[in-house]
């Protein structure tokens, strides 16, 4: 009996054994590739940051990394074989916090303010106008884009649009998405007028005699929810596939953490109908939204139903989002010290901003979403919000345990240095917007030096002082805050943190953060893999990992920072999600 198991025993370990073998290519010659990748600088992003020259895929997967010599060896007759000439190919782009859903509704629907950071009121206005008289059919007009400084303080008002459009309502979000400009059509349909209270973590901006002005902030932006139509799925299908096309694959990203769907929307049901069909090329993962306002025992059977309606590998609900504050710009980032023109600002010298949470609210909400296994996401402007989310992850993980799906704080405009040192304590994950770590004129201009103060606007925006302390920092755009989305830039921004149009490079905001070339390129890749649970999937150029990659025009480890976000000099020359070129810029590029 005993020889007998020892025998079989014996034969299923020799079975297992040539397997291997046959796999690494040690024993005889492996199964052909459908493509090889030679000649390259491949940057693999895996754990020893190791540089290749070849890449093998077979069906959707990398089956071969190293040099070109052993790639020959997975050469059949059928096997297409691309000379890379020096070129670098490195994994595709994850963008952490981005939502594509809205930018692509946006571009396809709706006014897109341009060029908001040099804009004014006028040209704001004259693009509303364009915008109306080229779509006269349109029941009510929505857009997004415009810039708080353009309008400091209570914001732009509702009788400037009302010279432009006066009969039909009019909902613009502004560039931050914390913010809505209104006509006084909108404020007439929704029933705001001089007796309408605040609503809770909301603000209605008000003239001096208490008549709303046309700005409404935070919870106060849901007053005009339903005042235009809402779109359909199939609008949001639309919006996704166009973004597909013309953002995420000629820009390399193939994986987004999409940070607050509406639950049982239409958005939900077009990732999913679009996953199901194969249209969707790109893994989305998303987050419902638990507000304070609601029931919170219903709002997580709620999600936990949507997590179990979306299991498909390309669209799934993994994680639960928290707003902890708003933003600086309007006034309702939370701070731990008084916003520097408080008393100007509101008459309230104390004035810190607007949590939206009571802590202890927010910790039994946070408690309960892990364990119902969601993943906890936190959006975090001011250091005070950025301290009350590391508290709700602690409590947290106190009654929960450790999470299967890492917590995650995104924006961290401000971030008391104590505090750095929590995130890698709590496992937690810093989801950054290196875009933003720039002196632009939203330093100058009317909002961080007056709201901040000069020594808080220059100590924005840490990166580097999370790495050095050992945490995971994934890299995001919040598409469409940022446009275009493109993580060359994202990259270059991180390592100069300068803003080079209209720079002399002196210009730069808190040197010591700036990152390395490397570093920024893991946190568009491996980090953002791994901020979404998706590493043992993606995130490097690895043996068993989906063939998801991008093939640059140069080699960036040789090229200077200054060319890398500068897309007449670099530029994505092919994405390939699942082994399938989802974009190429020419048919000659790889020939």
């Amino acid at each position: 009996m005993r020889q007998g198991q020892y025998t079989f025993a014996n034969r299923a370990f020799a079975a297992l054994l040539l397997f291997v073998i046959a796999q690494c290519g040690l024993a005889g010659t492996p199964a052909p590739a459908d493509t090889i990748f030679f000649n390259g600088v491949i940057y693999t992003a895996d754990k020893a940051h190791a540089i290749a020259q070849a890449v093998a895929i077979r069906d959707d997967k990398i089956v071969f990394v190293g040099n070109d010599s052993r790639a020959q060896s997975y050469i059949g007759p059928k096997t297409i074989q691309i000379n890379l000439k020096s070129r670098l190919l490195m994994p595709a782009f994850t963008d952490a916090h981005a939502h594509l859903d809205q930018g692509g509704i946006q571009a396809l629907y709706e006014i897109s303010f341009t060029d908001v950071i040099n804009a004014t009121l006028k040209d704001y206005l004259r693009q509303i106008g364009d915008f109306a008289k080229a779509f006269p059919g349109l029941r009510g007009y929505r857009g997004m884009g415009w810039v708080n400084g353009v309008a400091p303080g209570i914001g732009p008002l509702a009788s400037d649009l009302d010279r432009i459009i006066p009969a039909k309502p009019v909902v613009l979000r502004s560039q931050d998405g914390h913010s809505v400009w209104i006509n006084s059509k909108a404020l007439e349909l929704a029933h705001i007028t001089k007796s309408t209270k605040d609503p809770q973590n909301g603000k209605i901006e008000r003239l001096p005699n208490g008549i709303p002005a046309g700005t409404l902030r935070e919870e106060a932006m849901s007053l005009v929810n339903n005042v235009i139509p809402a779109y359909t799925q199939q609008q949001y299908e639309d919006a996704i596939v166009y973004f597909q096309k013309t953002v995420a694959g000629p820009l390399g990203i193939t994986q987004i953490f999409v940070p607050g769907l509406p639950l049982g929307g239409p958005q939900m049901a077009a990732f999913a109908s679009l996953a199901r069909s194969g249209k969707l090329s790109m893994r989305i993962r998303t987050a419902a939204v638990i507000s304070p306002e609601e029931p919170l025992a219903q709002q997580i059977q709620a999600a936990a139903s949507e997590r179990a309606k979306y299991a498909n590998p390309l669209f799934q609900v993994s994680s639960a989002k928290f707003f902890v504050d708003g933003v600086i710009e309007g006034h309702t980032g939370y701070l731990l010290h008084p916003y520097t023109d408080a008393a100007k600002y509101n008459g309230q010298p104390g004035y810190r901003g607007m949590p939206m949470w009571p802590s202890a609210a927010l910790n039994s909400a946070s408690t309960a979403a892990a364990k119902a296994g969601f993943g906890l996401h936190y959006h975090a402007i001011g250091d005070a919000a950025v301290r009350m989310a590391l508290d709700a992850i602690a409590a947290a993980q106190n009654a929960a345990g450790n999470p299967a799906i890492p917590p995650s704080i995104t924006h961290l405009q401000l971030v008391a240095p104590e505090d750095i040192l929590r995130f890698e304590k709590l496992g937690t994950i810093a989801v950054v917007q290196p875009y933003w770590f720039v002196i632009d004129k939203y330093y100058f201009w009317n909002i961080q030096v007056p709201y901040l103060g000069k020594l808080r606007a220059d100590r924005e925006y840490p990166m580097h002082s999370f790495l050095k302390n050992g945490v995971l920092v994934a890299s995001s755009s919040d598409y469409p805050v940022t446009l275009p989305p493109n993580p060359l830039i994202g990259i270059e921004t991180g390592v100069l943190r300068w803003y080079q149009e209209g720079s002399s490079g002196k210009e730069v905001l808190w040197p010591r953060e700036r990152c390395t070339l490397e570093q920024m390129m893991d946190s568009f890749t491996i980090n953002g893999a791994k901020s979404m649970s998706l590493d043992n999937i993606s995130g490097s150029i690895e043996a068993g990992k989906s063939a998801d990659f991008v093939i640059l025009n140069r080699d960036i480890l040789r090229t200077p920072p200054k060319m890398i976000g500068d897309p007449h000099q670099t530029f994505v020359l092919a994405t390939y999600f699942r082994g399938r070129k989802i974009f190429s810029r020419t048919k000659q590029d790889l020939q």
